[in-house]
């Protein structure tokens, strides 16, 4: 019986099958992903990403701790734990998908797209499947991908885009191990330095962590591709789906993705007929997917695109460009790094794509050159669509990962310039490493420390999206008890109060009735409402008309903190609210709006006495009768009158 090879022998056998491929591939200047494997301490790089990319979010997650005052004993609370408020809109989709309704914003309601990732919200479907904490679930996975992210672009960076240098360099393998470790430690520091992208991409719990991950894998997949004509197009594809799945943009994504991989083809030599041909079956199937994600979206929804883009988007280009424009400015003046990473992205492309390619040049360039562009090119999807209304640039922050490659491109030829041998020396690249380190952690708006040192409640700040979160989830919980006492006292089976929303996300995740979104995310007949959606920002839907038509029994819920004296300082039309007068359009001074509602306080308390919570409401005068004259255990409402006496 011949005698078997062990383990040890065929792995010893295939490491050395791979050194050989790996030498003939050199000679003949081929590429390939597999001769990424001689990356030094490719195990250190991927454990030191992980570590670093979870200890940042244990960071994010404590810059949004904040004592409780008036305790007893010392008491925090995460204001992040639920997420932003627009994390509950995906969570209330997802419940509803979970519990049978469909894509719905409330039971028996409509379907709606009112999310922004298909991808994300089965994502938390699932997650409830498996779950009742979907907020831990989602943060775990949002820590995971960005695990993902940092270890996919060490190996890029060190692998198909490491820096390429003749045999006869006088230049050491030290001094290249010590100028490549500095390029990870920059890369490391360029994502986890910055507030802005670890928060967006985790303890929002938004889906921006997946756009990031799709978007950065997806773009390396590309580079691969596009290196190697000959592999297989079964990578490039199934990102081109999950792309199309997780973000609108990525019907101009996607041809990013192409474009790029046909200009490529067209340096190589290649003709642009032949070029576009010779990925012709992704193109295909990329019209494919497109086709059936829009009939599919047409058939359930009714419409071709999210219900969000009729919310959100100007019909006017212009305006929306002037908007784009200077949410670019302003991203630029809040991340000066990113102004000089975003023109050295343009540098290199200008340099790699003006001359022909030859075999002669250098290797690093190209993949880091083919990044670049598709990076200033996904960096124009914002510009042309007015930007977001968010603080911290929440739709440069998928792109950020990317942006830094250029300048590392940049950083590792300039010390290792041959002809400059002091420029290598191991002390002066720490150095010059720690202090551009320290310049990422000042240089943008706001750093870690002052978050750290104010607990997140610092201009420009998304502490308030928390709170709108966590509030709203308290207010439905305590709606949801006054309509079953309601309902308790008149023995009947009647349903909850419908209910007309400004600010949506944690209370339609708790509240048990009809929500009724009246800036139109969620609410098909007032998105779709002729306008031209121009004013604030993403919240310039609201038609009085549709107001009107729809009714809600009660509208605009708000907590308060002190008692309120008169309809006067009732929310939102209270004195010092003019980002509302102006998105509600004159509702406030409606004849017919205070014909049909009048504004109340409920007040929550236990059986001993001590308040629970208070809040205000507008409620229609025909239904007053029937809510004053029904006594509950808890709650005591108050009509508030006109004005003071």
């Amino acid at each position: 019986m011949a005698n078997q090879k062990t383990h040890t022998e065929r792995k010893f056998e295939r490491a050395q099958l791979r050194k050989l491929e790996r030498r003939q591939n050199r000679q003949s200047g081929h590429f390939d992903s597999k001769f990424q494997d001689d990356i030094p301490l490719v195990n250190v790089r991927l454990a030191l990403s992980a570590v670093l990319a979870l200890l940042t979010v244990v960071l994010a997650l404590k810059a949004f701790e904040f004592p409780v005052p008036n305790t007893d004993e010392p008491t925090v609370i995460n204001l992040s734990g639920a997420g932003i408020d627009d994390a509950n809109i995906f969570f209330t989709y997802a419940k509803n998908v979970v519990e049978g309704h469909g894509a719905v914003y409330y039971s028996g309601g409509d379907p709606v797209e009112g999310y922004s990732s298909t991808l994300f919200m089965m994502l938390c479907a699932v997650g409830m499947l498996v779950t009742e904490n979907i907020e831990f679930f989602v943060l775990l996975v949002n820590a995971i991908l960005m695990c993902g992210v940092l270890i996919s672009l060490q190996f890029f960076l060190h692998g198909l885009a490491k820096e390429s240098l003749p045999e006869d360099t006088p230049i050491t393998k030290r001094e290249l191990l010590v100028v490549n470790w500095a390029a990870s430690a920059l890369l490391w520091a360029w994502v986890v330095v910055s507030p802005a992208y670890v928060i967006w991409v985790t303890v929002t719990l938004m889906d921006v962590g997946l756009w990031a991950f799709v978007f950065v894998l997806g773009s390396l997949a590309v580079v691969r591709k596009a290196l190697r004509p000959n592999s297989s197009s079964r990578s490039l594809n199934l990102w081109i789906l999950l792309l199309l799945l997780t973000r609108p943009e990525a019907f101009y994504l996607c041809l990013v993705w192409l474009f790029v991989i046909v200009v490529t083809r067209v340096k190589q030599g290649s003709r642009v007929v032949p070029a576009v041909k010779s990925i012709k079956g992704s193109i295909l199937y990329y019209f494919a997917v497109v086709g059936v994600i829009t009939a599919w979206r047409y058939l359930y929804f009714g419409y071709p695109f999210p219900n969000t883009y009729y919310a959100k988007v100007s019909s006017d280009f212009f305006y929306n460009l002037k908007l784009g424009v200077g949410y670019l400015i302003e991203f630029v003046k809040a991340e000066p790094w990113a102004g000089v990473a975003l023109l050295m992205n343009a540098v290199l492309v200008l340099q790699t794509f003006r001359v022909p390619w030859n075999a002669d040049q250098p290797v690093g360039s190209k993949p880091i050159a083919m990044i670049s562009l598709i990076t200033l090119l996904a960096c124009i999807s914002p510009v042309l669509t007015g930007g977001d209304h968010f603080n911290y640039f929440r739709f440069f922050q998928p792109y950020w990962p990317l942006m830094a490659l250029a300048p590392l491109y940049y950083f590792r030829k300039y010390f290792l310039i041959e002809s400059l041998p002091t420029m290598r020396k191991p002390l002066r690249v720490a150095l010059s490493t720690a202090a551009l380190i320290g310049t990422m952690l000042l240089a943008q708006t706001p750093p870690w420390s002052v978050l750290l040192r104010t607990n997140g409640i610092v201009r420009p700040t998304l502490t308030n999206e928390f709170q709108l979160a966590l509030g709203g989830r308290q207010l439905g919980e305590m709606l949801n008890a006054w309509n079953a006492e309601l309902q308790l006292k008149n023995d009947s089976k009647q349903q909850a109060f419908s209910l007309g929303t400004l600010t949506t996300g944690g209370i339609g995740y708790t509240y048990k009735g009809p929500v009724l979104d009246m800036l139109g995310l969620n609410n098909v007949q007032m998105a779709h409402r002729q306008g031209d959606r121009k004013g604030n920002k993403n919240h310039a839907a609201f038609n009085k008309d549709i107001f009107f038509a729809q009714s809600p029994d009660l509208f605009a819920p708000r907590s308060q903190s002190k008692i309120i004296q008169t309809r006067n300082d009732v929310f939102p039309f209270n004195v010092g609210n003019e980002f509302w007068v102006a998105a509600l359009k004159g509702l406030g001074t409606d004849p017919r709006f205070f014909d049909q509602y009048a504004p109340i306080e409920i007040t929550q308390r236990e059986e001993d006495g001590n308040l629970i919570g208070r809040c205000t409401v507008w409620v229609k005068k025909s239904l007053l009768d029937s809510i004053l004259n029904k006594e509950t255990n808890y709650f005591s409402v108050t009509v508030l009158a006109e004005s003071s006496t």
